[in-house]
């Protein structure tokens, strides 16, 4: 897969598209991202959107390059954070923008850190929802996180598989 042809698929993930009526706009949340070593790395909002939700990131910490990120399926972020379960997937999809399958809900671009280890950065997706009120609501029984991976992802191959490591986490949090 080339890039062009990523960054077209990126492109229509992540777009602005029309109104979602499923969403109710305007709820928020947050997570605090922790590193492996217990420090904070940062945060990230999260804002439903008509279009779906709006992630604001602010992290530091990190080592320079980029990094996968995904929202996983349990809210805990405990020892090596595989406490977070899976990648958040409540319509059983394929991992990756490229996979004619997929993408996951909790599938998100990669971020990157620069060379001072910080990375911020605004990204929307249509596949998330705040509102609780929908069966697909980041606040179900057992809750949401947000992981943060070593490697950058290709978007293709299930980082479950044992190719990354998770090196942070935040639990998803209403306000």
């Amino acid at each position: 897969m080339n890039v062009q042809a990523i960054g077209s698929v990126l492109a229509g993930v992540f777009v602005l598209v029309a109104a979602n009526g499923a969403n109710a706009a305007g709820e928020k949340a947050s997570a605090e991202i922790k590193l492996a070593n217990g420090t904070s790395a940062g945060t990230v909002t999260l804002k439903d959107m008509a279009a779906g939700v709006l992630l604001t990131l602010d992290l530091k910490g990190l080592s320079p390059g980029a990094h996968g990120f995904h929202v996983h399926e349990v809210g805990k972020c405990d020892g090596d954070f595989s406490s977070a379960g899976a990648i958040y997937n409540p319509l059983g999809a394929k991992h990756g923008f490229v996979n004619d399958e997929g993408p996951m809900a909790g599938d998100l671009p990669n971020i990157v850190a620069g060379p001072d280890g910080t990375a911020r950065a605004e990204m929307m997706t249509t596949y998330l929802h705040l509102n609780r009120d929908t069966d697909e609501t980041l606040f179900d029984a057992d809750g949401s996180a947000l992981v943060i991976y070593d490697k950058p992802d290709d978007y293709q191959t299930d980082p479950e598989g044992g190719s990354a490591t998770r090196i942070g986490c935040g639990v998803i949090k209403a306000p």
